[in-house]
């Protein structure tokens, strides 16, 4: 190929070529890289949120009806007896307008609850049952055409019938009207008389047949008010019967409260059902502690030896750790698990106490209280909402008689101090010790129990570690001494006073640490505890004491503050401002 000719100035020409390509690439580039107008996407569309279902609530109509309901029964009432007075009536007349108004009402009832407006057949079916309860009640005892037995068993015959409408139309309510009337019958038809036996077994009949219920409907285990009428009502109805029962019956009532003992944990836990039931530990924690009482109750009542009714308490206790696997499967969760072994834990509790002496039921409770408010915990903490909140008020309530019986033991303390008893190893100490650690546990959740809890752990702690240093100061003065007479001495008083400095001085820095709600608790507790302090040390101390002992009391009272300040400002510096 030949050579092409070249200009002159053809590497000029060359070279500006080659700029304008970088020049035209440069700006393809540069377009190519520029933001590019934003397309408007919409958002994505916000998912509703799902309304919660509405709670259901009674309509006005149910509220009137019960209250009409009410009303007419005390109506009837005032009629027949001015109906007699006036001697229009005849008790024959009237016992059967009795029967025929009462028997309309239920028909009414019983066609409402199966029908589709159960609310207010509930309500009517109470105004029925209870018109053929008063009517029974006259014909056996006010016009004596039959006997009381007669009308009793005529009033758990209508019962019966009303479970069984129960059943059919799957309706609680009306399974809580039918256990009323049935618990109220044998206070209706009381004539007095040692007849604790009977009633015995008619509970047990009474609850073994409303027990079907549930079963036959298929449904039961949101019946809460149901299961806790009847669990109530019948351990209410033999209190009576175990407080009054002649030596010759108690063997037999014994035997029968094992019974109902099974009755209610059928009634707790409802085996065999499909559905789980609702607070079925908290019904068998109120039943186990009934029966335990009950049954030292007949144990008195048979003359048998105190120290051995350990063997049934420790006989509870294993039938508790026995059901904790068979009631896992049974509920699908270890949701029983911790209210069980609490439950547990507190019989084998009882069984030392009852062994040795009753000076120590006190810390008894207290045990059952820490190991009640602990399951609570354990229960929250596996989502068991439900358990946990009833747990938690059955341990505030345990603390509570824990904290009163302490606050009796700590007054008998303070009038007449030390009482021959051993620092630290007494019942008192035991109380105040356990009802604290229990009060802690609760504080934990926080809400009007957990401010509760705080205001009592407050006192029942404070107040039970400032008498036992001054048990043992007043011990170390006096060891062999059976008594050291009315109030505390000099020493132990001064005690007293530098426990409840130590005290405020511990929260208040332990409050500087905190944040929010804990944070003006914690610093709350400690001024009030330093300033109790001080109080007591200007009047109470100054006076009891001599020269080295309030200069003992100062320099104590006066050297704590300044540690708690000083260690404050170096661990929190920030809460100086």
């Amino acid at each position: 190929m030949a050579d092409l000719p070249l200009n002159q100035d053809g590497s000029q020409d060359l070279a500006s070529r080659v700029a304008r390509l970088e020049a035209q690439v440069a700006w393809l580039l540069q377009r190519q890289q520029a933001p590019t107008a934003p397309t408007t996407t919409p958002p994505p569309p916000r998912p509703r949120p799902v309304p919660a279902p509405p709670r259901k609530q009674l309509s006005p109509v149910v509220w009137i009806a019960g209250a009409g309901a009410s009303i007419f029964l005390v109506g009837a009432i005032f009629f027949f007896r001015w109906a007699i007075q006036q001697g229009w009536l005849g008790a024959e007349l009237r016992f059967l307008l009795g029967l025929l108004a009462g028997g309309a009402i239920a028909a009414l009832a019983a066609k409402l609850i199966l029908g589709h407006n159960r609310p207010l057949g509930v309500a009517l079916l109470l105004a029925g049952l209870g018109t053929l309860q008063f009517t029974f009640r006259a014909g056996a005892m006010a016009y004596h055409f039959y006997p009381a037995s007669l009308g009793l068993a005529a009033v758990a015959l209508v019962t019966l019938v009303a479970g069984g409408l129960a059943a059919r139309g799957r309706s609680g309510g009306a399974l809580t009207v039918a256990l009323v009337s049935g618990l109220a019958a044998p206070l209706v038809f009381s004539q007095g008389g040692h007849h604790e036996v009977a009633l015995a077994i008619y509970l047990a009949v009474l609850m073994a047949a409303a027990l079907a219920v549930p079963y036959l409907a298929g449904t039961g285990g949101v019946w809460h008010g149901a299961r806790w009428t009847a669990l109530i009502g019948t351990w209410l109805l033999l209190l009576s019967a175990c407080a009054e029962v002649t030596k010759a019956d108690a063997t037999m009532l014994a035997g029968l409260l094992v019974l109902h003992l099974a009755l209610a944990g059928c009634w707790s836990w409802l085996p065999g059902r499909e559905e789980k039931p609702g607070t079925p530990t908290v019904l068998w924690l109120v039943a186990s502690i009934f029966a335990t009482s009950y049954g030292w109750l007949l144990w008195k009542q048979l003359g048998l030896a105190p120290e051995a009714f350990a063997l049934p308490v420790l006989a509870i206790a294993t039938l508790n750790l026995a059901l904790v696997k068979p009631l896992r499967r049974r509920l699908e969760s270890r949701q029983a698990d911790w209210g069980l072994l609490a439950l547990a834990a507190g019989h084998l509790a009882l069984a030392v106490p009852v062994a040795l002496a009753w000076r120590w039921v006190g810390p008894l409770w207290g045990a059952f209280a820490l190991g009640l408010a602990w399951a609570s915990l354990k229960a929250e903490a596996g989502d068991f909402t439900q358990e946990a909140t009833a747990l938690r008020w059955l341990a505030a309530g345990m603390a509570l008689l824990t904290t009163l019986r302490w606050a009796i033991h700590g007054l008998d303390g303070l009038f007449s101090f030390g009482g021959g008893l051993t620092p630290v190893f007494n019942p008192a100490f035991a109380e105040g010790a356990l009802a604290s650690v229990a009060w802690f546990l609760l504080t934990r959740r926080g809400g009007p129990l957990g401010l509760i809890s705080f205001l009592a752990l407050e006192v029942t702690a404070n107040v039970t570690l400032a008498f036992e240093a001054a048990r043992l100061v007043q011990w170390l003065q006096a060891p062999r001494a059976p008594g050291w007479g009315w109030g505390p001495s000099r020493a132990a008083s001064i005690a007293m006073t530098l426990v409840w400095a130590l005290s405020g001085a511990w929260q208040w820095m332990r409050g500087l640490g905190q944040r929010d709600t804990a944070r003006r608790a914690l610093l709350a507790a400690g001024y009030a505890w330093m300033g109790i302090a001080s109080f007591k040390l200007i009047v109470s101390d100054l006076d009891r004491a001599d020269t080295p002992l309030r200069a003992l009391a100062f320099l104590g009272v006066g050297a704590i503050g300044m540690a708690a300040a000083i260690l404050a400002h170096r661990h929190h510096p920030e809460g100086n401002a």
